[in-house]
């Protein structure tokens, strides 16, 4: 309420100006008064400025294995949901284990017939070498004994390994967690019929997230690995998390160089896989940089300027601006810092015009 009467105030006094300068100049020592112009003033800054650059980005995990299925088969349970919590090796899900079951059966069966052929092969073996030894069996038995023994033997080490494999999926139909964390998708219900390699289950792991951050490839040479960087989130309003640039990706396409920067995040709070938020690098800082006001700025014909207030005479002085942040502007060139310059009521003013300062 205070500024607006203020700016009210200047209004008034410029309207005032207009008018007392169409009039006669009778010489009243109060002239000067009258026309002076109210404004409030600053100081020109001389401070330390970092350059960030802001872009939009989004969460990805670190780890986020996608779990597939390891065996074909109809899945008859499902123990776990999108967004439940899991601890490593939890049971997620089933698959129909019954023609499992019976090639299991018939695998040891196979065994225990190889180990009774095996079994009356060495004996058969031992008495045609007995028999040869006394000249009353051929060679060729003997050669034809060993020959069948041998091809038991090998029957049985297949038996043994096709054993195993049916065991090793009977162990695999049961879908298991490889890593704590949480589901972030869940692909499958009860009653799905699976194949060898379809997804199951989408992982993530909330304490080790990434933030992905791309930069066009006008800006993209401004951005390094170790760089700090602040990221904001819609969920926790006036907070960030802090990181560095860790790692940077060229993106694809066509003769384009912009870059994908990634920051690890150790503490990101609230934050989820898929989620948006803001981000900005800090790309360098200009040091000593000489900051006022936004609104300290006049656009003139001549170009940006701001007055500078010696005594009570406001003295245009052209500037160059240079970066902006938080409702203050880098000055380039045009200020050297310390100066008392215009600020509410620096549109009213023109060079050498006099001005009263609003206390």
């Amino acid at each position: 309420m205070r500024r607006l009467r203020l700016l009210t105030a200047m209004l008034f006094t410029a309207l005032l100006i207009g008018a007392c300068g169409q009039g006669s100049n009778d010489g009243h020592p109060g002239d000067a008064d009258a026309r002076a112009v109210l404004i409030t003033t600053t100081v020109a800054e001389a401070r330390d400025m970092p350059i960030w650059l802001e872009t939009p980005g989004q969460v990805h995990s670190r780890s986020a294995p996608t779990l597939a299925a390891e065996v074909a088969g109809r899945i008859t349970q499902v123990t776990a949901d999108t967004g439940d919590a899991i601890k490593q090796g939890q049971l997620l899900a089933e698959t129909d284990t019954s023609t499992l079951v019976l090639q299991k059966l018939a695998a040891q069966a196979a065994i225990e017939r190889l180990e009774v052929h095996i079994a009356n092969g060495k004996r058969r073996v031992e008495r045609i070498e007995k028999l040869s030894a006394r000249n009353l069996s051929s060679q060729t038995q003997l050669d034809d004994a060993r020959e069948q023994l041998d091809a038991f033997n090998a029957d049985y080490k297949a038996a043994v390994a096709q054993l195993a494999i049916v065991e090793d999926s009977l162990t695999k139909s049961r879908v298991v967690a490889p890593v704590a964390g949480v589901i972030q998708r869940r692909l499958i219900t009860t009653g799905d019929f699976v194949n060898r390699g379809q997804p199951l289950f989408e992982i993530t792991r909330p304490d080790e997230l990434q933030a992905w951050l791309p930069y066009p490839e006008s800006v993209a040479l401004r951005i390094r690995i170790g760089q700090p960087v602040k990221i904001y989130s819609p969920l926790t309003p006036g907070k960030h998390v802090e990181g560095v640039v860790t790692d940077l990706q060229p993106t694809v396409g066509d003769g384009s160089r912009a870059v994908m920067a990634i920051v690890d995040l150790d503490n990101p709070g609230k934050l989820r896989p898929g989620a948006t938020l803001a981000g900005k690098v800090l790309v360098e800082t200009h040091r000593q940089a000489v900051m006022i006001p936004n609104g300290s700025i006049v656009r003139r014909p001549a170009g940006e300027l701001v007055y500078v207030i010696n005594g009570n005479i406001a003295v245009a002085r052209i500037v160059q601006p240079g970066y902006q942040e938080d409702g203050m502007i880098e000055i380039v060139s045009g200020l050297a810092g310390g100066e008392t310059i215009a600020a509410d009521g620096a549109s009213f003013l023109s060079d050498g015009a006099t001005v009263k300062v609003s206390e």
